[in-house]
């Protein structure tokens, strides 16, 4: 089991660790995860399913109506597939992980949409993405 804080360090921490990115937000909840994306509008989104105030899948569609294209990787337990299946069928999202979070997934989850990113990047850069979202409950 573990708590909100935890989440958010551990895919932090698998992020740096991979070198994967160079900005990380965060929100505690899923109507803060909406205002933050609008806000900071990231390459990619990690978001917890279950997220008090506004739920992980609302967050989603929400997200998905001010940017149709954004891609949003959701979190979840084994314990809910059919919650998983609804959020990618529902709420748009691209891809998934499972907790415990296994480092080689995370990347390659985020790996994959980055790969799949339609915007030009700087050829000076050695970064792979400008931003990262990390949304939880």
């Amino acid at each position: 089991m573990d708590d909100s804080a935890a989440f958010r360090a551990k895919i932090k921490s698998i992020l740096k660790d991979a070198k994967v990115g160079f900005y990380y937000y965060e929100a505690t909840n899923g109507k803060e995860a909406v205002s933050k994306y609008i806000e900071t509008k990231p390459d990619i989104v990690v978001m917890d399913i279950m997220m008090p105030e506004v739920g992980g899948i609302e967050a989603m569609i929400a997200v998905k109506k001010h940017h149709p294209q954004a891609k949003i990787i959701v979190a979840s337990t084994r314990d809910n597939k059919d919650i998983i299946n609804e959020a990618i069928k529902s709420g748009g999202a691209a891809d998934y992980v499972i907790k415990p979070f296994v480092a080689s997934e995370v990347v390659g989850a985020i790996s994959k949409q980055l790969l799949l990113d339609d915007k030009p990047r700087k050829k000076t850069s050695k970064k792979i993405t400008r931003a990262f979202a990390l949304q939880a409950r």
